[in-house]
């Protein structure tokens, strides 16, 4: 969805992806060999501790995180083997106590219907994609999470809604969280401020991938990070609390409100790496909470560098990473891109930003146009327009009915064949 300022925009984009640890962009698997360094410090298919620097075997790991009530699972979103370890790891743990809940980073608290009757069986697959609003919240390639989704409903294990709706991020990144009215802040509370570690690593995310004028920094090597006092990195920073507070309540809420009806239950919360690296973000603000009681395990692959197991503060990444053999099935298939920044609006979908030399803007798409069909099928969803986008196949044509002010026009896009990835054709016209 759009957020007007750009700066923001990207790095909510970075956090989102789980890439804020990193502070890289995620590279493809054909450009993986000049990056691998994890492989050699974490092997693959083990347990590994970094704060002994050492491998831990299974019963090890899964006797001193048994009694936690919470546990967070690390993940960078478009990785396909990330996400088959948590089914491994949450099955482990299934099987050590079978009174489990499973928290999403992935949808808002106002979809946690949808997730309750996915759970008790009363929705196909289809229907839960829809009525979640994935498409629209999330948009990672739902087939990654689908396992973890099916396990939880085959053993009846409830699944909570970890995170908060876009409005409220958008709110925050705008104006700052102490700008956001009271009634508007979605009953969260004030989250503890960042701290100094927490900060640099925002801040060299905040410098690798923008200026102050939104345009990408030519520095070379970390640069140094902006201050508070830079009210877009001041908001950025918020983004990123508001988001941790706003998880590490809903687990912490599940939690106890499962015990006070007689429950002993674990939480295993599945969450951006970004958010729980070297026991910031989400742990952070489960300690002001007075929730101590926590495990934090993620996976280790090729793309990690062995110095990362530790920050510069000598803080572990985690309490104990898994080494992850990154697979041919590591990556998504790449998806078709029409390149515009979209959202709901009244009759259609509106269009916040048009991405230069995208597929949209040599189709002829404007700023504000509304798209009110694509493919001969009526949108009013953003959800529905990416459905059908990511449904059009390489070298095919899109035709699309857009509104323009008073003006109905008819535009029609070519997405590229994979041969010819950089040599889109357009044809439009006006009806």
């Amino acid at each position: 969805m759009f957020i007007k300022n750009t700066a923001l925009s990207l790095f909510t984009s970075l956090i989102l992806c789980g890439c804020v640890a990193n502070a890289q962009t995620q590279p493809s698997p054909k450009g993986m060999g000049s990056e691998v360094r994890g492989a050699t410090c974490v092997p693959p298919g083990t347990w590994f501790d970094p704060a002994i620097n050492s491998t831990i075997g299974i019963q090890h790991l899964l006797t001193r995180v048994r009694t936690k009530d919470i546990v967070l699972l690390g993940e960078t979103h478009a990785i396909g083997d990330h996400h088959r370890w948590h089914l491994q790891t949450v099955a482990q743990l299934h099987a050590l106590n079978p009174d489990l809940i499973l928290g999403f980073e992935a949808f808002p608290r106002r979809v946690q219907n949808a997730l309750d009757r996915w759970v008790a069986g009363e929705l196909s697959e289809k229907e839960f994609i829809q009525e979640s609003d994935w498409e629209t919240v999330w948009k990672y390639d739902v087939n990654f999470y689908m396992p973890l989704f099916h396990f939880a409903r085959m053993n009846k294990i409830p699944m909570v809604a970890l995170n908060v709706d876009r409005a409220l991020i958008r709110k925050v990144s705008s104006d700052g969280w102490k700008n956001v009215p009271q009634n508007q802040r979605r009953g969260i509370g004030d989250p503890k401020p960042a701290s100094q570690p927490y900060i640099d690593m925002l801040g060299e995310v905040y410098g690798q991938h923008s200026t102050r004028s939104g345009k990408e920094s030519e520095t070379n090597g970390p640069p140094k990070g902006p201050g508070l006092e830079d009210p877009m990195f001041s908001n950025f920073v918020d983004v990123q609390l508001t988001w941790d507070r706003a998880m590490a309540e809903a687990a912490n809420t599940a939690v106890k409100t499962a015990r006070a009806k007689g429950r002993a239950p674990q939480l295993v919360a599945i969450v951006g790496r970004g958010h729980m690296d070297n026991f910031l973000g989400i742990p952070e603000q489960l300690k002001d909470l007075g929730q101590s009681n926590f495990a934090v395990l993620t996976p280790w692959d090729k793309m990690r560098k062995c110095a990362d197991l530790t920050n510069q503060n000598g803080t572990a990444a985690a309490d104990a990473v898994y080494g992850i053999a990154l697979t041919k099935d590591t990556f998504s298939a790449a998806k078709p891109k029409l390149g515009v920044l979209i959202e709901n609006g009244d009759d259609g979908v509106l269009v916040g930003a048009v991405v230069k030399k995208s597929i949209a803007e040599k189709a002829g798409i404007k700023k504000d146009d509304v798209i009110l069909e694509a493919a001969g099928q009526k949108v009013t969803k953003v959800g529905e327009l990416i459905s059908i986008i990511k449904s059009v196949s390489p070298g095919t044509w899109l035709p699309l009915h857009v509104k323009r002010g008073k003006e109905m026009m008819e535009l029609v896009a070519q997405f590229p064949s994979e041969s010819e990835p950089d040599k889109p054709k357009t044809v439009h016209g006006k009806k």
